[in-house]
């Protein structure tokens, strides 16, 4: 029996990237893959960026919503898969994702929700570091937020069981999914990199972090009882220097690899793994279509 897979896009005013995200979507190469996407009334150049792959579209609106929280949840709830993901209208898929998820999915059948390592790029594709994981631990990826949301995939009886996002959320909102589902399920990390996180000045990320996005971390450790003392803090900086410093070491020196990659910093992601197919000229849209 084929697996279906359903990922949900929300976006607003990412004309610049969009393309390029749905490209790397709509390219994969499982057969059975619902994309839906979900516009919040972008005043820039989106739509335009997105009408030729309307019609590969198994859902699409745009129009004013509640934001990205409330753009997923719309998403998630018409999602028919029996996987499910969402990914931001700046981030991309790797080549073959949906497909090794569903492998891996087939192969675990107690697992409920897989993840991976993270490769990030600047605004241009190139890639800028990385985040090289420990084999998953709850306690660990429960109080720092750690967890790369692009490279999730959760199944359909993790979501009928733990629900969808909370719409309130402007900024945790995948914080919060992914601790309720921690504690609803069994989670995984997969040893690669299925997916590319952007960072630019724009991007949620680094535009509220550090205001809303703390008092919105601190919520959901309140929500779900989780508490950080002074042992947890310790071990916290140095999960974070791990992580962060194995990344760097990673993507900096060239030679020999542990674990296959897309090469060095700087490298521009689109043309080294995806063969420039992320580009919009790259080929017309019908060669989008999956046979």
């Amino acid at each position: 029996m084929t697996i279906k897979v359903s990922i949900v896009t929300p976006s607003y005013n990412q004309g610049q990237y969009v393309a390029r995200t749905v490209r790397s979507v709509l390219l994969q190469d499982h057969r059975d893959l619902e994309y839906l996407f979900l516009d919040g009334g972008s005043t820039d150049a989106t739509m335009a960026e997105v009408e030729p792959y309307l019609g590969q579209f198994a859902y699409w609106r745009s129009g004013r919503d509640g934001g990205q929280a409330d753009a997923v949840q719309e998403g998630l709830s018409r999602a028919t898969g029996d996987v499910m993901a969402y990914l931001n209208s700046d981030d991309l898929l790797a080549p073959g994702t949906v497909s090794r998820v569903v492998r891996f999915f087939d192969r675990n059948p107690r697992v409920d929700a897989v993840y991976s390592n993270r490769v990030v790029i600047d605004k241009d594709d190139r890639v800028v570091s990385s985040w090289l994981l420990p084999p998953h631990s709850d306690y660990l990826i429960s109080r720092w937020d750690f967890l790369p949301q692009e490279t999730c995939f959760w199944r359909r009886r993790l979501f009928e069981r733990a629900g969808n996002v909370d719409p309130s959320m402007a900024f945790a909102l995948d914080y919060d999914l992914f601790v309720r589902y921690m504690q609803a399920g069994q989670f995984a990390r997969l040893n690669a990199f299925l997916g590319a996180f952007r960072r630019h000045d724009a991007s949620k990320t680094v535009a509220q972090n550090d205001t809303i996005g703390k008092v919105e971390v601190e919520k959901v450790m309140r929500r779900y009882g989780i508490r950080v003392g002074p042992v947890d803090r310790l071990v916290g900086k140095v999960f974070n220097q791990f992580v962060t410093r194995l990344g760097e070491y990673y993507v900096r020196y060239p030679g020999p690899r542990w674990l296959p990659f897309f090469g060095a910093k700087g490298l521009d992601y689109d043309h080294a793994v995806w063969g420039g197919m992320l580009r919009s000229d790259a080929s017309p849209p019908t060669a989008l279509a999956r046979g």
